[in-house]
């Protein structure tokens, strides 16, 4: 078995460290933040819990189908844990085992955190913020890193490093202070602008929908609902980064007077009371980190990036914990042979993400330039047609038929929740043929959401009445 080095402790590092140590490795992962608060309520949890090194910790959250399917595989009993303390694991489906988690991100990651420290062959060290790396001697021609040190000068080391400290990691600075070449790495800044506000249900009240996505996509920004876990809930915003007027919803006034002229998220403002004011995260991009060289060699033997240290992508679609924990599953998997071949693990594991998670990465980037595109023009008070590539147009075509034909429907959830891919979602002949028959029909799918045109919603951020804010829910 490995000794696996695991820096940070975020969801990405504490699943890393459950499943290694589920099958048997000894781990040591290094936390520059601090653990969740000892004997706390969820709500003591989310208000004590300080975790400034996961700048999306109280941003709104789905934990996707796939991530659950992990957890079964893992720890299922950490799904039990998620329900012991009040998060809903919904079920895609009646009768499916494939299921949402409805949760506040610090309880979710508190149950995963727990999990992990209980484990008797895991050490987490609070505190331990890492300075540089260590290295040893080469492997096949590329340098070996065996393990890390903190800034108080302790050296840990081990078979296999793991750099799980997510969209953040200063692993480039890392490898330059040791001598060694830097990371690739592709940026595409999504040009977005992050809002969310945590509410209560009122007694007697109850959620009006427990099945994700719950979206309002408009010309200028968009409105989504996360469910949570005790009856709380997360009502989310973006804007564009350049939208004038994305400070003036920080106004907790402002803020819900937009959610409730949306009416997709006026039914839930109605049903729920604020807890906090509105939380920002700007810098949002789509960030892919690869420890190879030009030639596909690796820059280092020994180490490898989990989650968002290697792919990072925009929140809104909630993709990121699933890509995280399907990683650390992998590498649970393939540790022990960290030990015999440092640098071919290093290269095959970067192969492995580019070939299994990296559609993801590239679905993002195409997916979030229209979306950009669209921002743009509806600050201008215009709509901008939709982005008329197939693989775009597929998808808006199944959100036009999923309303009426069961077998699409099941199909979009399932993409949603990352247990299809869009390759294999064309591969199913079944609903490729409806959805490519629909679009020689209407070239252009289009789904429109009701909500306020641009200038209503300067007329509400401004705190002027508004009467008509009804737009039609599709046109093809």
């Amino acid at each position: 078995m490995a000794r696996v080095l695991v820096i940070g402790a975020g969801l990405a590092g504490s699943a890393v460290a459950l499943f290694c140590a589920r099958r048997g490795h000894e781990v040591t992962v290094l936390d520059s933040g601090s653990p969740p608060p000892s004997g706390a309520t969820p709500d003591e949890e989310v208000r004590a819990w300080s975790r400034k090194e996961v700048p999306h910790a109280r941003q709104g959250h789905a934990f996707l189908a796939l991530s659950t399917r992990v957890l079964r595989e893992e720890a299922p009993d950490v799904l039990t844990a998620f329900t012991a303390r009040g998060a809903l694991v919904t079920p895609l489906e009646p009768g499916s085992e494939d299921a949402t988690v409805l949760s506040r991100r610090l309880v979710y990651e508190g149950v995963v955190r727990r999990a992990a420290q209980a484990e008797g062959s895991v050490t987490v060290s609070t505190g331990a913020r890492v300075t540089d790396l260590v290295t040893g001697k080469e492997a096949d021609g590329v340098r070996r890193v065996i393990g890390a040190r903190t800034a108080d000068g302790t050296e840990h080391t081990a078979d296999l490093v793991v750099d799980a400290s997510g969209r953040r990691s200063r692993v480039a600075h890392w490898l330059a202070a040791a001598g060694l070449p830097a990371p690739q790495e592709t940026a595409q800044p999504c040009g977005f602008f992050y809002l969310t506000r945590h509410y209560k249900l009122r007694p007697g009240h109850a959620f009006p929908s427990t099945t994700v996505p719950i979206v309002a996509e408009l010309d200028y920004g968009t409105a989504l609902v996360f469910p949570g876990d005790n009856d709380t809930f997360q009502l989310s915003t973006t804007l564009a980064v350049d939208d004038p007027l994305k400070h003036r919803l920080r106004d907790p006034d402002a803020y819900g007077r937009f959610l409730a002229s949306v009416p997709r998220t006026a039914e839930w403002t109605d049903r729920g009371t604020p807890l906090d004011d509105p939380s920002p995260m700007g810098h949002i991009e789509n960030r892919r980190r690869s420890l190879r060289d030009d030639l596909s060699r690796p820059v280092a033997a020994g180490l490898v990036l989990v989650g968002d240290a290697a792919l990072q992508t925009n929140p809104t679609f909630g993709r990121g914990v699933s890509l995280a924990l399907t990683h650390a599953q992998h590498l649970a998997r393939t540790a022990e042979e960290a030990a015999a071949d440092p640098a071919a693990y290093t290269a095959g594991f970067e192969e492995w993400t580019d070939s299994r998670l990296g559609v993801w990465f590239e679905i993002q980037l195409a997916t979030d330039r229209a979306r950009f595109a669209q921002l743009k023009a509806g600050l201008r008070g215009e709509h901008a047609p939709p982005a008329d590539d197939l693989p775009n147009r597929f998808v808006r075509a199944m959100a036009v038929l999923r309303e009426d034909d069961p077998e699409i429907r099941t199909a979009a959830l399932r993409l949603y929740n990352m247990l299809m891919t869009p390759q294999g979602l064309m591969a199913d002949r079944t609903v490729a043929r409806r959805i490519l028959a629909f679009l020689r029909e209407h070239p252009l799918p289009e789904v429109r959401t009701p909500g306020p045109d641009r200038a209503a919603f300067e007329a509400v951020v401004a705190g002027d009445s508004v009467r008509d804010l009804s737009a039609p829910t599709a046109h093809p």
